[in-house]
């Protein structure tokens, strides 16, 4: 899944700072195809992976009832019940994580704890109910932690605008009062842009750190792939009911109507099953050949799919502002032209303005028009390479060395 790459590369490279981690994580299956497929038991009993520069621990994965449920019920006409056991799954965890998918986490990490005696412990989210273990150990243990948000909790603007927001909203309020009881017993919080960490520090009232999700370095010396025959745009990831897909098939609509359409892939957004529907629900009957919804792909294979476009995109949260897409910092590594339609005149476009690879769209005219600008640009292979090179210099503080390097000083300190 997309959050472990960042905790994957902090694993294998913290001993280049004399950190040691062992990382405790779930069983996981290498095939996830969809949302679904995360829900699923896995593994019978613990297993340890180590290496000379960290170690691994993967414990069985045996859904609770909310995992139960959203496997069984969450995307049918059962769905009611499915919010029913939301509701209960919320109430029990000002109690108790013993009917989630982590009951197994406590216990075990309380053993291994005392048996491994580690410094510090960090504990990302999500999910975000693992931050109550920390508050748990540190009243157990003493165990000073970290919480490590990926994206915030209770004050995460981006879920709240996804359906069923009244219910949302709703378990939200009861969540904010764990998520400051439990976080409130961190000696600090990391998130990934300076928004979201002075937001969730400020709610917190606690310090907090940006450490960015960053691209792997290895990304910058990928074999050249050849391109797709038709020229093809590319957004990479699940797309978000805030995000306006009006404005990208706007372009493919125009583009069309002059005899030069282009392929549009949204690669791996079949992830989510409602916002597969949404998509294909929104492209005209005349344009669905030129469309193309995927599954999940694993990495490698996403990467290699994302190398063979021409265009990669990105889209605008709404006016919601400081969200840092962790697609677009592969984008950055892959050197290509990056589409941004419609922009969000912010976090976005200011990271890929200093990588001089961005084009940023308001609507439907200015993306079709950028898109022809960036044939020309296809038309002049010299012009291209010079653009890829160009960018490098640029981005090189978003790689997640450089991002660890912030991390280890700051734990250092």
């Amino acid at each position: 899944m997309t959050p472990a790459q960042r905790i994957t590369f902090w694993a294998e490279n913290f001993h280049r700072h004399g950190i040691y981690p062992i990382v405790v994580t779930r069983a996981w299956n290498q095939d996830i195809k969809t949302h679904q497929d995360t829900k699923r038991p896995l593994g019978e009993k613990v297993v340890v992976e180590k290496y000379s520069t960290h170690e691994v621990h993967y414990l069985p994965f045996k859904p609770g009832i909310l995992d139960w449920a959203y496997l069984h019920l969450g995307e049918g006409i059962f769905r009611p019940i499915f919010l029913l056991v939301k509701v209960l799954d919320v109430l029990f965890a000002r109690f108790t994580l013993a009917f989630t998918s982590f009951s197994n986490f406590l216990p075990y990490l309380s053993t291994l704890i005392q048996k491994e005696n580690p410094e510090n412990m960090i504990i990302s989210g999500e999910p975000f109910y693992l931050f109550r273990l920390g508050y748990q150990l540190k009243k157990r243990k003493g165990i000073s932690w970290i919480a490590d948000y990926r994206d915030d909790w209770t004050t995460n603007e981006l879920q709240m605008e996804k359906g069923g927001s009244r219910v949302r909203k709703w378990i939200a309020s009861i969540e904010s009062s764990y998520e400051k009881k439990w976080v409130g017993s961190s000696e600090q919080i990391i998130s990934v842009s300076e928004p979201y960490t002075k937001r969730i520090s400020d709610f917190l009232n606690l310090p907090g750190i940006t450490v960015q999700n960053g691209f792997e370095e290895s990304l910058l010396n990928l074999p050249e792939v050849d391109l797709e025959k038709e020229f093809t745009i590319m957004y990479s990831g699940v797309v978000y009911p805030s995000q306006d897909l009006k404005v990208i098939l706007g372009a493919l609509e125009l583009a069309f109507a002059e005899g030069n359409p282009f392929r549009l892939i949204f690669l791996g957004a079949g992830f989510d099953v409602k916002e597969k529907r949404r998509i294909e629900a929104l492209v005209p009957s005349h344009l669905t050949d030129n469309v193309e919804v995927t599954s999940r792909f694993p990495r490698a294979e996403a990467i290699r799919r994302l190398q063979k476009a021409h265009v990669l995109l990105g889209m605008a949260y709404g006016n919601m502002k400081g969200i840092p897409s962790s697609k677009l910092y592969e984008y950055l590594a892959l050197g290509k032209p990056v589409l941004l339609c419609p922009t969000d005149g912010d976090l976005m476009e200011k990271i890929l303005s200093e990588s001089s690879l961005g084009f940023f769209a308001k609507d439907s005219k200015e993306a079709f028009l950028l898109i022809k600008e960036i044939r020309t640009i296809y038309d002049d292979l010299d012009k291209m390479d010079k653009l890829k090179q160009n960018s490098r210099k640029a981005i090189l503080p978003y790689s997640r060395e450089n991002q660890l390097k912030i991390l280890a000083t700051h734990l250092g300190n």
